[in-house]
């Protein structure tokens, strides 16, 4: 079966989904292909559920930040939200800034982008892998797994980058832009949690807390967090982990953990303050000198990186030298880095098409004409936050305009 349309937008996820909408709407004959069974599969999943569509605050892009930031000055935040409450959905900001759909379920979002696409007409074919893709006499030849052909004026490719395979990613938009001429950006996992030594992890998983945290390489920081981490059985996870992990890729580094980060004004304050505990709890255990602090398996953790022997020994007996071994390791508690838990649990992944070889104000190809591109299978990535949707959106939108 052969089929003719003005565009053919390949990937029916955020960027997909509303890319297509945006060209509809404008007159064009559009057919979005997934192949997958159902569209927009990540976007249920985002937020836990929840869907943190944007964020107001300032931008934190990665890969191409320019080119991001051209995009959103194209297609903004405000105009974002125009798109949306076109086709009914209303949302809610928190005091950090972050966007939510109003009822904070993604598939308020989704079906939205479904009644959207249904209302301008546009064409979803689910099921169908776009196995080959040709250009021939200024039209481009699509064809599926089954041998039928698309015959399209234009197309977008918002196939999404190769996080989280289970719900549809893949590396098939790079593979497709690698054929035209593109250069692909070597693709990694970026917000993603991060696997590490057993020691410096024993017998705390489970335990959530916030804290501060520094990425070092030796002895160079290479970026620091603020906020809550969880640890775990394989090793530790929370967003700022997870916003550390891209910085981890084929370095050699370790986390130091600040436990009481805020707590006291410089770390003499905090040794006047151990001491004065040392001398009210001197017939208890080490681990006492943090009660009312820290949980009691983070204080044991933290004597024992301190070297503290914990054999029945008694507050009251630490040497001073002792008290600043246990100070240092609470405010830089080490973690060795072993690795991420690759792909298939990253959030978004970090590389892909090199933008420069695409006009950031119509997300066209500047090697072949009428072919597009949006999404995640650029080189941009942002942090947790609605950054990566808020770039699908705009990118979306503003390629499904410019066709």
């Amino acid at each position: 079966m052969t089929m003719k349309t003005d565009v053919t937008v390949i990937g029916a996820g955020a960027a997909g989904l509303a890319a297509a909408v945006a060209a509809a709407s404008r007159g064009r004959k559009v057919i979005l292909l997934e192949k997958s069974d159902r569209p927009g599969r990540k976007i249920l999943a985002s937020g836990n559920g929840r869907c943190n569509m944007m964020n107001t605050g300032v931008p934190v892009y990665y890969g191409d930040p320019d080119f991001a930031a051209s995009v959103l000055k194209k297609c903004p935040f405000s105009r974002i939200e125009d798109f949306f409450k076109q086709y009914g959905l209303m949302m809610t900001k928190d005091a950090e800034g972050r966007i939510y759909p109003i009822t904070y379920q993604s598939a308020s979002v989704l079906t939205v982008l479904k009644n959207a696409a249904r209302i301008t007409g546009v064409s979803l074919i689910t099921g169908c892998n776009a196995s080959a893709i040709s250009l021939n006499n200024e039209h481009f030849l699509i064809k599926d797994d089954q041998d039928d052909e698309i015959i399209s004026g234009k197309v977008i490719i918002t196939c999404g980058g190769a996080a989280q395979p289970k719900l549809g990613g893949s590396e098939d938009g790079y593979r497709i832009l690698e054929a035209f001429g593109h250069r692909i950006v070597p693709v990694f996992p970026a917000l993603v949690s991060l696997t590490t030594d057993k020691k410096s992890i024993s017998g705390l998983s489970g335990i959530r807390i916030r804290c501060g945290i520094r990425l070092k390489e030796g002895s160079r920081v290479i970026h620091q967090e603020k906020g809550e981490i969880l640890f775990t059985d394989y090793g530790i996870s929370g967003i700022c982990v997870m916003q550390c992990a891209r910085f981890t890729e084929k370095r050699n580094t370790h986390l130091e953990i600040n436990f009481l980060d805020g707590m006291y004004e410089n770390t003499e304050v905090l040794m006047s303050e151990i001491r004065r505990r040392q001398v009210m709890l001197s017939d208890l255990s080490p681990v006492s000198l943090f009660d009312g602090i820290l949980p009691e398996r983070i204080s044991y953790a933290v004597m024992k990186q301190a070297g503290i022997p914990m054999r029945g020994e008694k507050a009251g007996s630490l040497t001073d030298n002792e008290l600043k071994n246990i100070n240092e390791a609470a405010q830089n508690y080490r973690i060795y880095i072993t690795g991420t838990r690759g792909m298939d649990y990253a959030q978004v992944s970090a590389g892909g098409a090199d933008c420069r070889e695409f006009n950031a104000e119509t997300l066209e190809s500047r090697h072949v004409p009428g072919l597009y591109a949006a999404g995640e299978v650029l080189n941009v990535d942002g942090d947790c936050g609605g950054f990566n949707l808020m770039f699908a959106f705009s990118s979306g939108i503003l390629a499904g305009e410019s066709v």
